[in-house]
């Protein structure tokens, strides 16, 4: 294996593999003419609402899109009830698409600090009654993030589940879903969701994708995605049971050969994890990063900054210092490949490898 190039993500593999459902479902496609709200989209959202055991789901043109009508949607609600805009929390560990959400439907942000794992620390804190206050959860690279219900304060989570979607035990009032191309469940390009049990999100959300039709009530956007995005899905929903066994089997594998090394493995003590990223914990972080490139292994940094280190972030008053875990979580994490195409050879190169950095 010396020299040869372990790539991080699997796009290529996967397209070889698939390569003729996939033409197939684009020549079927593009022979019935209907490229937006058809057939595909309808039977897409059908599969991922009983694949997450929600009552409706709306794709929409991305996860980041899905997040910003979620947010509109609870904004607008709470501004109903409240006179005071909204306070959200939001972990200082996450891809700042989630951050950006917020921020532009006007909420009040808080940046949490999270625990050795990258999960947010609960709310401990007593609020104002006149204040409505939030949460959105993310399973960060796949972890399944605990639902908090504070009694007393109309707390209403809401849900990142770009990363974690596949195992998500509760959805809150909406959870968002990414389709990116790096998911474990990849569109060909753009492409995302939301799924919820609450009609009224579902209400909003079907209008707001389509610039606020059929009544025009409110401002809306065109976010849709196409027949051809959603065929494509669907072709690769199939596999998705095959791919997530595929995935945990690297994680067990990756778990026992590291376990004596001295790095930690972020997602060791989670049993429910979707496996979108494996990511390890050292302090030498940079250095095995850049040994193992040498030896022909891409490995990604997600992410080299919190979220409360972004410029973007300047003017928010609650937020994390620079000695809280988050940030010194950030300075040592390093993902190394895992995706379903990964041949056992490969698996225990990347694992041979890190075991030798260490031992030398």
């Amino acid at each position: 294996m010396t020299g040869s190039k372990i790539a991080h993500f699997g796009l290529a593999r996967q397209y070889k593999n698939l390569k003729a459902e996939l033409l197939e479902a684009t020549d079927l496609v593009l022979r019935s003419g209907e490229l937006m709200n058809g057939s595909y989209t309808s039977a897409f959202e059908t599969w991922l609402a009983m694949r997450t055991n929600t009552a409706f789901a709306l794709t929409v043109h991305s996860g980041t899109q899905a997040l910003e009508i979620i947010a509109s949607w609870v904004r607008k609600t709470s501004d109903d009830n409240h006179d005071h805009p909204p306070i959200v929390r939001i972990p200082n560990i996450t891809y700042v698409a989630t951050l950006n959400a917020f921020a532009k439907a006007g909420f009040v942000i808080e940046l949490v600090d999270t625990d050795k794992n990258g999960l947010m620390q609960p709310d401990k804190e007593n609020l104002l009654s006149n204040f409505t206050k939030f949460s959105c959860n993310v399973g960060l690279y796949g972890a399944n993030p605990t639902l908090q219900a504070v009694t007393g304060h109309n707390y209403n989570d809401v849900v990142d589940g770009a990363q974690h979607w596949l195992v998500a035990d509760n959805v809150g009032a909406g959870m968002a879903i990414s389709f990116d191309p790096t998911k474990n469940l990849p569109a060909s390009g753009n492409g995302g969701a939301i799924v919820t049990n609450d009609r009224e999100l579902y209400e909003y959300a079907y209008s707001f994708r389509s610039n606020g039709k059929p009544d025009h009530e409110s401002a809306g956007t065109n976010s849709r995605m196409s027949e051809l995005d959603c065929a494509h899905l669907s072709v690769r929903a199939n596999y998705i049971d095959k791919w997530q066994w595929r995935r945990k089997e690297i994680r067990h594998y990756y778990l026992d050969e590291l376990r004596n090394v001295d790095v930690r493995c972020l997602s060791r003590e989670h049993l429910v994890h979707a496996d979108q990223k494996f990511v390890v914990y050292t302090d030498k972080r940079n250095e095995l990063h850049q040994f193992l490139l040498d030896a022909g292994i891409e490995t990604k940094i997600h992410y080299p900054k919190t979220l409360s280190e972004l410029p973007i972030a300047k003017h928010i008053y609650s937020k994390p210092d620079m000695l809280s875990i988050s940030v010194n979580l950030t300075r040592g994490l390093l993902s190394l490949p895992i995706y379903p195409e990964l041949a056992d050879s490969e698996v225990e190169f990347v694992a041979s490898k890190v075991k030798e950095f260490f031992a030398n």
